[in-house]
């Protein structure tokens, strides 16, 4: 079946949507013309929410009423949810642990790719897809470079086995394996770019050793607050470069454990052992906490933070801030006074970082920029040259030149 046959009415449709968007190289636009997306997502979850009792239900169009408002959904510019994993820990909650991402963002990081195919008489543009997911993505891929010179992993073996059906079924043979993403796939490459269509707080070492010199990375990278694309470029001696797009990934994290949804296997944080809080005084405004630029610079400086939230306690707004290594801090905005517990003291940590964030003067995520390798990260401000220092213990570390 192909998107000339029963879809290809909205298959085109999703296409000329595409074509007219800023940022979407047509010839990538045309693509979606000719993969049947329905191919690759045969069923979806049309929302997580559940009452406890009852997970959520799969919607296939099985039923003849049904078929058409399932295709419509199908080929709308949406991401659409294909599998779901209970949360750790928790009988009611649900995590999305593989989807359809939205068409457009499939169309504008496959633009920033930069991967059009080269002429007949050039070596072909060879990439790493990490995140097969349905398959779909993989078929644009082929569609567009040819299925040989594409490369695709993914940790679900069940995943990577249907998407080769489907591949398999419109004449596309990508190669395909089940396997940490993190590893990539060194035995296809080296690549000239991969494509993530998963989040990573950090470029994986693999990835830059499989990449080859003046290769781009396109990924969604981030920490737990924010959420931002990344084209990184290889320097050629084992680094990789670039700066934040003004525009957020929101893709699930990449995983090394198959059975838990949640990032690198962490804990959800659903409660707060009081017993060893240290009362403290501050000087943050609460909103800071939730102003959009302030965090994305504070995951960067700060990157064990990884959740901030409000709740109510005794009918007082709370925020509740927690990090990978345990340590934990509520902030009561009424009273400019705070609780906090572990082994590191984030309040002061936050607000090293905000006194980062003024004295650049309050710079959007796309001002900011990062260098990773085999010696860590740097972040930057608008190049390379100018790195910001790292927070440690409440203060600042300057860092060297990444240039």
């Amino acid at each position: 079946m192909t998107a000339r046959h029963e879809n290809g009415g909205r298959a085109a449709a999703l296409a000329a949507h595409l074509s007219g968007l800023d940022g979407v190289d047509p010839g990538w636009a045309a693509a979606f013309a000719h993969v049947p997306r329905h191919v690759f997502v045969p069923a979806f979850y049309p929302t997580l929410d559940t009452d406890g009792t009852n997970p959520p239900q799969l919607f296939d169009g099985a039923g003849p009423a049904d078929r058409q408002q399932w295709l419509d959904a199908i080929y709308r510019d949406e991401s659409l949810i294909t599998r779901c994993a209970l949360t750790p820990g928790t009988t009611d909650l649900w995590q999305s642990t593989s989807s359809s991402t939205r068409p457009s963002l499939m169309a504008r990081m496959l633009t920033l790719l930069d991967a059009a195919p080269r002429s007949a008489d050039s070596d072909p543009i060879r990439v790493l897809e990490v995140g097969t997911g349905t398959g779909y993505n993989t078929a644009l891929l082929s569609r567009r470079l040819g299925a040989e010179n594409v490369a695709s992993i993914d940790l679900d073996p069940t995943l990577v086995d249907l998407a080769r059906t489907r591949l398999t079924g419109l004449g596309h043979h990508p190669a395909l394996a089940a396997g940490d993403g993190a590893l990539g796939l060194g035995i296809h490459g080296p690549y000239h770019r991969i494509l993530a269509t998963c989040a990573v707080a950090t470029i994986p070492p693999a990835w830059i050793e499989q990449l080859l010199p003046d290769g781009l990375v396109v990924a969604d990278v981030r920490g737990g607050l924010a959420s931002s694309l990344l084209v990184a470029r290889h320097d050629g001696e084992g680094t990789v470069s670039g700066r934040f797009l003004a525009e957020p990934g929101n893709f699930m994290w990449l995983r090394r454990h198959l059975e838990n949804p949640l990032r690198d296997g962490g804990a959800f944080v659903t409660h707060i052992d009081y017993d060893d809080a240290r009362p403290t005084h501050t000087t943050l405004e609460p909103g800071l906490l939730h102003q959009p630029d302030f965090r994305f610079l504070l995951q960067l400086v700060a990157p064990s933070i990884e959740r901030i939230w409000t709740s109510h306690r005794t009918g007082t707004p709370i925020v509740r801030i927690a990090a990978a290594d345990g340590a934990w801090a509520e902030l009561d905005p009424t009273a400019h006074t705070a609780l906090q517990g572990g082994p590191t003291d984030l309040i002061t940590d936050i607000e090293a970082a905000a006194a980062l964030w003024q004295q650049y003067g309050r710079p959007h995520p796309a001002r900011l920029g990062i260098t990773d390798g085999a010696d860590g990260r740097t972040v930057w401000l608008d190049s390379p040259e100018h790195p910001l220092p790292a927070i440690v213990g409440g203060s600042f570390r300057q860092r060297e030149s990444a240039g």
